[in-house]
């Protein structure tokens, strides 16, 4: 069936959401169609779970348990849930319309007994016209045969997903008037200057009559009134904008777009910004840019797959503690995701959900499901500024050398069709890691940004000899790229890494070096290194490789958390749960308490670096080290760098006083800062030979602390020193 997506009016939607009436398998299925009896039903909280893993059941799973292709789970296994709703009067000779968002991982809908359709992709929005159906000022009765799996199911990554069955968004009705606004797809733009942006496309009006107005403005920018003639549905429409607020990760600014047609108003935000590719790296609004990220699998740890807006703003600001600016939806995320941000400034890496395609990615009967998957996606999201690279799919590749080429052949039109739906942004297609038959892929065949998963002996091999070996079948036949083969094909010279990290971060778990699950580089179980210092120098090596690679986008670490269903929702990590995929990874909990990794990932993440030791000549009145701005349109001459100083040994961060520092770099700049030695009794130790230390509290112009860093100042003649205890008493003096 078509995929539609009529645009809603304002202050329209009727919800849906509330209590459901279900019926839980087995039973007989004209209950969908005829629910009479709806009424004794067990009552569920929609959206939610209906269906989940259960912490306290199967200790000892079916045999048959299978996360991937949920074999465990009888095909007809699912239920009926009712919902009631009177229409509003007001409807009356108004166009009547319903709308699931997300009903995962699928089923067929029915109202007042009429079927509207099934839609078995549980992560994109279905719709369907009531017109004929609801009659308003009467009561409708909706109601879903939900499935608990299908055939085309793991392309939305249930391995993920805990088994969870239901309505993962928004449900609702919504009315238009007969003559009404059926689509628009207008492209938001910035000339080459970086000054001046438009916003222009198409608007499809439905049952067009002649002499009606259709109205357009862009807040700040022009406007203009188009008068509609009968049998024209498609109107061109441009407007200007002159030295639009540019949006960022630092600041998102965003302006308002506002349609009106035949009495009903259509609004959306959008944002003025250009994301430029080339062999010399990634510029946004001609500035350098560098995605620090992480994969957000969106779950939640009492509602499932269905995660509530004023939750995502909570777990969104944390990411903004932890100096993180992109994601990685890994699956598609729900429009709230991407909504949030747009308005909070995260670049977003949407991907559509063809997931783990390694026995079906040649076969033709997968390729309609996948088409609509790109498509429903990629047409919901393409007005969001935030949205920046369109992700295709995730490590599909062809499970042998017979059906490599159909497999490749299927991708390609997957990325052809997210370039035909939405040309001016970028595409990528992430690999698999290291396997068994082969040591990764760094994969630049397909999509306009190369991706690798996991291990950068491959991308760091191509750096040096500009030659790569692929395989392409999970055979392990290996084929040949040049360098100048993959810019001919496409290739824009940038690479990224949607997936690195992989860590199985037990919050409790200090002493766990063998926890570093996929890298170049394992640790010693017996180094006597703990948990955190494993993570910290492996992900500094790993982050660091794309960190100080003018070629890279960035990458985005695996993962943010983890999903998982509880026994007692309420103290969620403190008590006994199932996770998904039986792992803890993430550096926070699902109930978004940082775990000791987070701080890790925060240090890592700034956008400046600050070295752990500095030296120092002696005469020298000041100390210096080189730095570079990694912010996108922040001068390091707005930010504040306050120094405490003081000498080494106990006294370190113990220590009151301070000095604003001006450092000034552009973004992308790398400098040699200075800060003075400000304090003479700092000066008089360095002068006897023992060390010193400067701790830096890194502001940003809003006043948030991005950072803190001690660095040691270590006397190029240094000499050891007695050190007495620290003064503790009530006759302590303190310097």
């Amino acid at each position: 069936m078509s995929i539609i997506f009529t645009p809603v009016p304002e202050n329209s939607k009727l919800l849906l959401n509330g209590m459901w009436q279900v019926k839980r398998y087995p039973f007989d299925e004209a209950l969908a169609v005829k629910p009479e009896a709806a009424d004794d039903w067990e009552t569920l909280q929609q959206p939610g779970k209906v269906f989940y893993a259960d912490p306290e059941v199967d200790a000892n799973p079916d045999p048959d348990w299978n996360r991937v292709t949920l074999a465990h789970i009888k095909d007809d296994d699912g239920a009926v849930m009712v919902r009631r709703v009177n229409i509003p009067a007001e409807w009356k000779e108004k166009q009547i319309k319903i709308r699931f968002d997300a009903v995962y991982p699928g089923g067929i809908f029915y109202a007042n007994g009429v079927k509207l359709g099934e839609h078995f992709s549980g992560l994109t929005p279905f719709e369907a016209d009531l017109t004929g159906i609801a009659v308003p000022g009467e009561e409708l009765t909706v109601s879903v045969r939900l499935y608990r799996k299908h055939k085309f199911v793991r392309m939305d990554m249930c391995r993920h997903s805990l088994e969870f069955a239901g309505l993962a968004q928004d449900a609702y009705l919504f009315a238009v008037e007969n003559t009404h606004l059926a689509d628009f797809h207008l492209i938001t733009e910035l000339d080459k200057n970086y000054e001046n942006g438009s916003v222009a496309g198409t608007l499809t009006v439905k049952n067009p009559v002649k002499g009606m107005t259709l109205d357009i403005a862009l807040e700040n920018g022009e406007s203009c009134s188009l008068e509609l003639a009968e049998g024209k549905y498609e109107y061109p429409v441009a407007l200007n904008i002159e030295k639009p607020a540019l949006w960022n990760d630092e600041y998102p600014n965003l302006y308002r777009v506002t349609i009106r047609l035949n009495g009903q108003t259509y609004s959306y935000n959008t944002g003025f910004r250009k994301l430029e590719l080339s062999e010399n790296g990634a510029r946004l609004n001609g500035n350098f840019i560098k995605f620090r990220g992480i994969n957000h699998l969106t779950y939640h740890p009492v509602y499932g797959m269905y995660t509530p807006k004023d939750w995502l703003r909570k777990c969104l600001m944390l990411m903004k503690k932890a100096n993180i600016n992109a994601i990685r939806t890994h699956y598609t995320g729900p429009s709230d995701l991407s909504d949030l941000c747009d308005e909070l400034g995260f670049y977003l890496l949407q991907e559509i959900p063809i997931d783990w395609g390694t026995e079906y990615i040649q076969d033709p009967e997968w390729v309609p499901p996948a088409l609509l998957r790109i498509e429903s996606v990629v047409r919901r999201d393409r007005h969001h500024p935030s949205v920046m690279v369109w992700s295709v799919g995730n490590e599909n590749m062809p499970p042998t050398r017979e059906t490599a080429q159909a497999g490749w052949n299927n991708l390609k039109s997957y990325e052809k069709l997210c370039k035909h739906l939405d040309p001016g942004r970028p595409t990528m297609f992430p690999p698999p890691g290291p396997a068994n038959a082969f040591k990764g892929v760094f994969e630049l065949r397909i999509g306009d940004i190369a991706d690798v998963h996991y291990s950068f002996e491959l991308q760091k091999k191509f750096r040096e000899t500009g030659v790569i070996e692929n395989p392409n079948s999970w055979e392990a036949d290996m084929v040949q790229c040049t360098r100048k083969e993959a810019l001919e094909r496409g290739w824009s010279g940038c690479w990224f890494s949607s997936e690195y990290g992989i860590f199985n971060s037990e919050p409790d778990v200090m002493h766990g070096p063998y926890l570093s699950v996929i890298a170049d580089e394992y640790s010693d179980p017996l180094s006597g290194q703990n948990t955190l210092e494993v993570f910290h120098s492996r992900l500094k090596k790993e982050w660091g490789n794309m960190r100080h690679d003018p070629t890279c986008l960035g990458g985005t670490y695996f993962p943010w958390l983890c999903s998982a269903s509880y026994v007692d929702p309420d103290n969620a990590s403190w008590c006994w749960g199932r996770l998904g995929e039986d792992c803890n990874w993430g550096v926070v909990t699902p109930d978004l308490l940082p775990k000791p990794q987070f701080w890790s990932l925060r240090v890592l993440l700034a956008p400046v670096w600050f070295p752990e030791r500095v030296s120092w000549k002696k005469g020298d009145n000041s100390i210096r080290f080189e730095i570079q701005n990694q912010y996108n349109s922040i001068n390091l001459s707005e930010c504040t760098f306050r120094t405490q100083m003081e000498v080494g040994g106990i006294w370190m961060s113990m220590v009151r006083h301070f000095k604003d520092i001006k450092i000034s770099a552009a973004p992308g700049e790398t400098v040699m800062a200075e800060i003075p030695i400000w304090r003479e009794h700092v000066r008089e130790a360095l002068d006897s030979g023992s060390t010193g230390y400067c701790k830096i509290t890194f502001l940003d112009p809003k006043g948030f602390c991005v950072i803190k860093t001690d660095m040691l100042i270590i006397p190029e003649d240094m000499q050891m020193t007695d050190s007495s205890g620290m003064p503790l008493g009530p006759d302590a003096i303190l310097k």
